[in-house]
């Protein structure tokens, strides 16, 4: 079994330290990739950093900051894949991406500088995006000769912020990324400490079991194979077998399962997170969405979302590019219901009629037809993407369809 966890919290208070830690410490750390970091630290004349671990490019070591999202993989008791978010603000995009599929969150907090404007709004954004397990990592202990008052300080603002977002008996674990601290093992430094190390807090977190959900299969484009139709595209939910009955919306278009691709050969059935190809007998464009007839997709012209905006302004009456699955779409923005706030998520204003950068608000859009869901209910249909000019500008969640 496999958990996803997502790393966040504020520049500088230790996410990439700790990851870097949770490799070392369960030897996951091939010997040529310590050798080829040694090579790199001589050469660019810096101190040993565990965050090394993840800096996939040599220019994140040259310029000290991680410049994507990163995935990597260690164990517990079960096998972790965790990903890695940057914690500048502007990469906050990232962190959408990070968390997509994540099923906890490990909010990294430095003892030494508190909640921080980061702390605030990544712990809203996992929230946004459906996180339900939050643990807190106080880092950076030894720093403050791991006083236990320094502790209890940090952990009541965090409990604070938490509990605005609806999170109750939050786990908090005082930890040293760089020393190693409660990570894997108990520290000797915080006898004050009597709970559980931070691999051991994973380890308790018992993973929901999915309900089944029907069959949302998002088509990425369309081949003419020795003179078969093949739709390629990923299984985002449910399952699809070979001689299924599918419509696509929004084209309308109903079709039969031939047969099932998964290259080179072919299968009887696919499920949620595989990439296949299905033969059919039509003509299917990009961003169609495929479904059972008796439980269809529905394509929609108006929906209500919660959008966190990244850059530029959002403006009633606007215009932007949706992008939903492999679906891209023009739509305007009809009303913003509510502005909310980016870090606690409470109601700031209900008769705005724009928010500017990193501020939130739930707005009715306006599209041309497409295949959207609610994200309580297929949260791999339910995020959207905002661009303006080719630009990434804004990121969300559906929340319902609107008449």
């Amino acid at each position: 079994m496999s958990l996803n966890v997502v790393i966040v919290g504020h520049i500088d208070h230790g996410k990439s330290t700790l990851i870097g830690r949770l490799l070392y410490d369960s030897d996951r750390i091939p010997d040529e990739r310590l050798a080829e970091m040694q090579k790199l630290i001589e050469e660019y004349k810096r101190r040993f950093e565990f965050a090394y671990f993840l800096d996939s490019f040599e220019e994140e070591l040259k310029e000290e900051r991680t410049i994507d999202t990163t995935r990597v993989l260690f164990k517990g008791r079960d096998y972790y894949t965790v990903v890695d978010v940057p914690g500048h603000q502007e990469f906050i995009k990232n962190m959408l991406t990070g968390a997509d599929h994540a099923q906890a969150a490990i909010l990294v907090v430095s003892c030494v500088d508190g909640v921080q404007e980061q702390t605030r709004r990544h712990a809203f954004l996992v929230h946004m995006l459906g996180v339900r397990e939050i643990i807190v990592g106080i880092n950076k202990m030894d720093m403050v000769n791991y006083d236990e008052e320094v502790f209890s300080r940090v952990k009541k603002s965090v409990v604070r912020l938490l509990e605005t977002l609806g999170y109750k008996d939050t786990l908090f674990v005082p930890i040293s990324a760089m020393e190693g601290d409660n990570i894997y093992k108990a520290s000797q430094h915080m006898p004050w400490y009597g709970g559980v190390t931070l691999i051991g807090a994973l380890d308790a977190i018992k993973p929901v079991p999915e309900k089944e959900k029907p069959l949302r299969f998002v088509v990425q484009d369309l081949y003419r194979v020795d003179s078969q139709k093949v739709a390629v595209g990923r299984v985002e939910a449910g399952t699809v077998r070979k001689g299924d009955e599918l419509i696509f919306q929004p084209s309308g278009v109903v079709t039969r399962v031939e047969a099932i691709k998964s290259f080179p050969r072919e299968i009887e059935s696919a499920q949620s997170g595989d990439s296949i190809g299905i033969v059919v007998n039509a003509e299917i464009g990009r961003g169609n969405i495929g479904g059972h007839t008796r439980f269809p997709p529905k394509a929609v012209r108006n929906f209500l979302g919660e959008v966190v905006l990244l850059d530029g302004t959002l403006r009633q009456g606007g215009h932007f590019e949706i992008k939903c699955g492999a679906k891209r779409s023009k739509c305007t923005v009809v009303k913003i219901r509510e502005k909310i706030s980016s870090e606690t998520g409470e109601v700031l204003s209900t008769d705005a009629t724009e928010i500017g950068v990193n501020e939130a608000a739930t707005v009715i859009f306006e599209t041309e037809p497409m295949v959207v869901e609610k994200f309580a209910e297929i949260p791999e249909l339910g995020r959207f993407i905002l661009a303006r000019d080719g630009k990434n500008v804004g990121a969300g969640i559906v929340l319902e369809a609107v008449a």
